[in-house]
């Protein structure tokens, strides 16, 4: 015993003498800043060398232990960084996809068919059926080998990038298929976070009927592969980045969103059935006795919050459906009381890691499922003097309103072209489109914090606005009454701005050769342009490169 412990303490004083020695490397190369007036400054001056050169641990106070953990933490950080960049590990990702999806994928685009489509004629197949369902393991196995090696490179990489706005997308496997979330959201965030679809729904897999595993296999593989050009642009920071969930590959992650959601359970079934709960198992043991709906429905006090599904309707409907729907009872028949209580944990779970990986990765949630944003706001609510409050609600609310929008009054929102959305970043126009989406939201949050319905029509009020300033602009400069070779130079917008630009900066020929076709003159020599022309064609270039210009085009592109 007693030689094992001054084993111990060898070990520890070893890698204490380590710390200290990058603690002042640190600070000296500026990556460590002690403001003066601190304690630490005091503890710090106190540490003496020894004539070996090593520090006397002795003379080492709590603090100064404390700020060499975090020095080595910070060394770690740095070490793990250089390993590869975030875009390494993104191509690697997509180019192992692209290789088991690729010519699929080529199809379905030439096609214009959805994922959900070919992914059900795939699961009609037995032959393609039974090939996937042998292949899948293989297949699983490899990319959990892939984030086991760069999972920790990956989160570091987006947790430092501090300076960015992002969304952690989370409530669902992955987003939908039939929008591009980052289209949706990529106008406001600078980053999209989205969660690996395979090694979330690695135990699904497990369970799955070899019908359900070809189906999601081949929806997964397909869908991620419309984010590829996306997430591989070379933009800084990335408009997505794919990366898995912490609970997935750290240990005793998963057991304590556990707890937290259990905890969050007890005071939703407070609410559902108007009485506290002291334990977890106080609560299982009573709606145990729930066995039938009828009893269910006599004990319940809030029915609101007992929600499977927003579409299942009232109380009545959502106890009925559940009862008869395979997906909730996943773990085999449970009686009505039970099955509440389970749907429960695995939804405030769900809500639960959303909100500590948005927190760990500096970001704010995103949600398309109606149920797992209704979830996350009960959610919010229970927790509301803990992590939630540290929230940036009014990007909550605008990531909210630009979803709502793409599903109804914009939905060119959620179908803006990757190519488009790339140029949108490389020519900096983020920060003038989020100030536009943003603008009024201020008081309507402070007044009402959770009427999201009013922020999303304020948000399309914001862009209908801005939409229309464009198009006086542009109504502007076509009235301006310039001529040249006998033509109204406001006419040439008809044709497009991009051949006035051309005429005016002499690049393009080709340019001012379909000015000419389409309003039946003779092709003028391009130094015989006059400044004026160039002037309007400066004018017109700006406007049409102009944030809300970009954003303009993309609408009407779609």
């Amino acid at each position: 015993m007693s030689e094992s412990k001054d084993t111990d303490d060898a070990e520890y004083d070893s890698r204490l003498q380590d710390r200290l020695q990058l603690l002042i490397e640190k600070y000296k190369d500026g990556k460590i800043e002690i403001a003066e007036g601190l304690q630490v400054n005091e503890s710090l001056k106190a540490v003496r060398i020894l004539p070996s050169g090593l520090f006397d641990l002795d003379t080492v106070d709590g603090l100064v232990r404390a700020m060499a953990l975090g020095a080595e933490q910070l060394h770690f950080r740095e070490e793990t960084r250089q390993i590869a960049s975030l875009s390494e590990i993104q191509n690697g990702y997509f180019t192992f996809i692209e290789r088991q999806f690729g010519d699929m994928f080529k199809e379905m685009m030439k096609h214009e068919i959805s994922p959900h489509d070919i992914a059900l004629d795939v699961s009609r197949n037995s032959q393609m059926v039974k090939e996937i369902s042998g292949a899948l393991p293989d297949f699983i196995s490899y990319v959990t080998d892939f984030w086991e090696n760069t999972a920790d490179i990956a989160h570091i990489h987006i947790e430092d990038m501090t300076n960015a706005l992002k969304g952690v997308y989370g409530g669902d496997l992955f987003p939908v298929h039939n929008q591009n979330i980052g289209s949706k959201c990529g106008i406001y965030m600078d980053t999209i976070v989205l969660p690996d679809p395979f090694i979330r729904s690695k135990a699904a897999f497990e369970n799955w009927k070899p019908e359900d595993q070809a189906y999601y296999f081949v929806k997964h593989g397909l869908n991620i592969l419309q984010y590829k050009d996306l997430a591989c642009a070379d933009v800084s920071p990335p408009i997505i980045a794919v990366v898995p969930d912490y609970s997935v590959v750290e240990d005793g992650e998963l057991e304590f969103i556990q707890r937290i959601g259990s905890e969050d359970v007890l005071i939703h079934s407070s609410k559902i059935f108007g009485k506290e709960f002291e334990s977890f198992d106080e609560l299982v043991s009573y709606t145990d006795t729930f066995d039938t709906k009828d009893k269910l429905l006599a004990a319940v006090s809030d029915g609101s919050r007992v929600l499977f599904e927003t579409s299942w309707g009232d109380l009545d409907g959502q106890i009925t459906q559940a009862l008869q729907d395979e997906t909730v009872a996943f773990h085999g028949p449970l009686n009505p009381g039970t099955l509440v209580v389970s749907h429960a944990v695995g939804r405030m779970c769900a809500s639960n890691e959303l909100l500590i990986k948005s927190a760990r990765l500096g970001g704010t949630p995103i949600i398309e499922v109606p149920t797992s944003w209704k979830y996350l706001n009960w959610k919010m609510e229970y927790d509301a003097e803990r992590r939630s409050r540290e929230l940036n609600i009014k990007d909550l609310h605008i990531l909210k309103g630009l979803q709502g929008l793409a599903e109804s009054d914009m939905e060119w929102i959620g179908n803006i072209p990757p190519d488009a959305l790339i140029e949108l970043r490389k020519t900096g126009a983020l920060q003038e489109i989020r100030n536009t989406l943003s603008g009024g939201l201020d008081s309507l949050i402070q007044s009402n914090p959770e009427n999201y319905f009013r922020s999303k029509d304020q948000i399309f009020e914001n862009i209908q606005g801005a939409f229309s300033d464009h198009r006086k602009k542009i109504d502007k400069l076509r009235e301006k009454n310039w001529k040249f070779a006998g033509t109204d130079i406001g006419s040439w917008f008809v044709v497009g701005s991009l051949a006035v630009t051309a005429a005016a900066t002499g690049v393009p020929i080709w340019g001012i050769a379909a000015v000419v076709a389409d309003q039946l003159l003779d092709a003028p020599k391009l130094k015989s342009i006059p400044n004026s022309v160039k002037s309007l064609a400066q004018e017109s270039r700006a406007l049409n490169k102009s944030p809300v210009g970009l954003l303009y085009h993309c609408r009407n592109r779609k």
